[in-house]
């Protein structure tokens, strides 16, 4: 089954992200682009996660993952990059709140795949390959992000 795209605001939404590692930061680096709040929660968190955290689009929560979270930060969605255990929790919680989550471990507990972007200006691509092949929607979205670069006059948009 192929997931729909749907592309809305995400502009001072709450993000919930589990998770400190690369995965997180990569996911991070994207959606501060898109003006949302994100908290991490996370035991630890890489150095460079450590620079992103300004305690206004990015917060650190040290410690580890309660449902508790999802009631105090209300997250239009959540992302779990923790360790696989912990998110099959947060999946679980997420299902009980009614709220939408991609388990970055596991494609079957993903309401919503995170796609790879192309953005030029206010013109977005998303690219999934339904979480069968990660390699390829990252070798689509560094061709697309290639192709597209300077094409678009921001302007025009």
């Amino acid at each position: 089954m192929s997931f729909f795209p749907l592309f809305i605001d995400i502009s001072e939404k709450n993000i919930l992200v589990i998770g400190g590692g690369r995965i997180a930061l990569r996911r991070i680096h994207t959606l501060v682009e898109f003006g949302c709040r994100v908290t991490v929660v996370a035991p630890e968190i890489c150095e460079e996660m450590k620079t992103l955290t300004d305690g206004q689009s990015v917060k650190w929560e040290k410690g580890d993952y309660a449902s508790s979270f999802l009631t105090d930060n209300r997250p239009l969605f959540v992302l779990a990059a923790a360790p696989a255990e912990i998110n099959e929790r947060v999946v679980a919680d997420c299902r009980k709140g009614g709220i939408p989550v991609n388990d970055a471990s596991r494609k079957e507990n993903c309401d919503f795949y995170f796609p790879g972007i192309v953005k030029e200006g206010e013109t977005v691509i998303g690219i999934t390959s339904g979480g069968k092949d990660h390699r390829l929607a990252a070798t689509l979205t560094a061709s697309l992000k290639k192709q597209i670069s300077g094409l678009l006059d921001p302007s025009d948009n």
